[in-house]
């Protein structure tokens, strides 16, 4: 095995563990906030702080692992999640818990730091199977997490026992880090003497101060369609699961265990879809250097499925369309990303990478309200209806920047 191929592995590893490591507590931490006194609107606040200042975090984040290196800024987020994830299972308070959730929005970015570390390991004509693997093994995770989680939470404790085990998996994730090639390492030269000689916290202050200013070197106004893209994607599904319990259990009176096998479906065939993805990319798009046409025909597939979700008469029918659905999901994901990243230069990859965790984070602080003022004036039946009006505007645009990157290479070649 070559040490290319070697750290890949290890990457999709940390992925599976990361991912594994957070569907342990997401689906518990309300409940956890409920049984100490919080109230909703309480438990929505410190969600929306977590969005919040994961949209703000993300870039610098980022942009540090660019002006530092992937292996110790990725080291570094990893050793304050554990830290926290501690500090939240012995925490009675919800202040406390609200510190907590303020230092994991600011450092829990191990999801688009590997992606980054993907970048540096794989030309380009090879990432998007590489993202495929990787967030198919993401899926993976975060179906064994939520099962274990809930089996954990019945013990006396059982929270903090859920909690020093995330934690746990956070450690594990720290040493196989320590095992990954340096990827994106700055060579001594590029470092300067300041950060060579001066404090670890003046060290600090310089790489963090270089980080946002390296930002302000991006052309940010040629990414801006791709943005759009990035974020009507993240509205879409967002826009989805958050009517997605409330449909069933109205439109099919599902019980909560079938709506939890349902999700669980939807994980396994978006887990399928990403390993296949290799496959679709070779057999159907191998020209698609722009991404476009993949981005154009998965867009409007999600379109047709989310209709066809709304207009199914029956359980087993709703499960058919949920697999286009899944699909589209899973490769629109992976696309939308291997487009910003091919528009980044060697130096901002960790900046584009952590900007597009940051759109997808807008999206998830957005949507709730979005969904719920759709839900009150249409009902929450035409609300699934309405989720299939963005990824519709996303085939739009995507058929439009598609026309435009024809007429350009057109006239290149002219």
């Amino acid at each position: 095995m070559t040490a290319k191929n070697r750290d890949l592995n290890l990457v999709y590893i940390i992925s599976f563990m990361d991912l594994f490591a957070v569907g342990l507590t997401v689906p518990l931490f309300s409940t956890h906030l409920r049984e100490l006194g919080a109230s909703h609107f309480t438990i929505g606040l410190l969600s929306s702080l977590y969005s919040g200042l994961q949209v703000i975090s993300g870039p610098v984040v980022g942009s540090w692992s660019d002006v530092r290196d992937r292996k110790s800024v990725l080291t570094i987020t990893l050793v304050l999640c554990s830290i926290a994830y501690v500090a939240l299972g012995f925490a009675n308070s919800i202040l406390v818990i609200a510190i907590v959730r303020f230092a994991l929005g600011v450092t829990k970015h191990t999801q688009s730091l590997c992606k980054a570390i993907i970048t540096d390991l794989l030309p380009p004509s090879e990432r998007a199977s590489a993202f495929g693997r990787s967030a198919a093994w993401g899926s993976l995770g975060f179906i064994i997490g939520p099962t274990l989680g809930g089996h954990l939470s019945e013990f006396n404790n059982g929270f903090t026992y859920v909690c020093v085990l995330t934690s746990l998996l956070f450690v594990i994730n720290i040493g196989l880090t320590s095992a990954v090639t340096d990827v994106g390492d700055r060579k001594p030269s590029d470092v300067s003497p300041q950060m060579q000689n001066d404090s670890i916290l003046s060290r600090f202050g310089y790489e963090l101060h270089k980080s946002v200013t390296d930002m302000t070197d991006i052309e940010w106004g040629t990414l801006w369609e791709t943005f759009i893209l990035r974020f009507i994607f993240g509205f879409s599904v967002t826009m989805y699961f958050s009517q997605q319990a409330v449909y069933l259990r109205e439109q099919f009176d599902m019980s909560q265990r079938h709506i939890g096998y349902t999700i669980s479906y939807f994980s396994a065939s978006g887990m399928i879809s990403a390993f296949l993805l290799h496959y679709i990319t070779n057999y159907f798009y191998r020209n698609d250097d722009s991404c476009m046409k993949r981005l154009s025909h998965f867009f409007l597939l999600m379109t047709l499925s989310l209709v066809g979700l709304y207009l199914a008469p029956n359980v087993e029918l709703f499960l058919v369309a949920l697999i286009p659905f899944s699909l589209s999901c899973t490769i629109l994901r992976i696309v939308s990303m291997e487009l910003m990243l091919k528009q980044a230069s060697s130096t901002h990859r960790g900046s584009l990478s952590g900007t597009s965790n940051s759109i997808m984070s807008v999206a998830r602080f957005v949507t709730p309200v979005s969904s719920g003022l759709v839900a009150d004036k249409l009902g929450g039946h035409l609300a699934l209806l309405f989720a299939a009006l963005p990824p519709l505007v996303g085939t739009i645009v995507s058929v439009r920047m598609r026309i435009k990157s024809a007429t350009k290479a057109k006239r290149k070649n002219e």
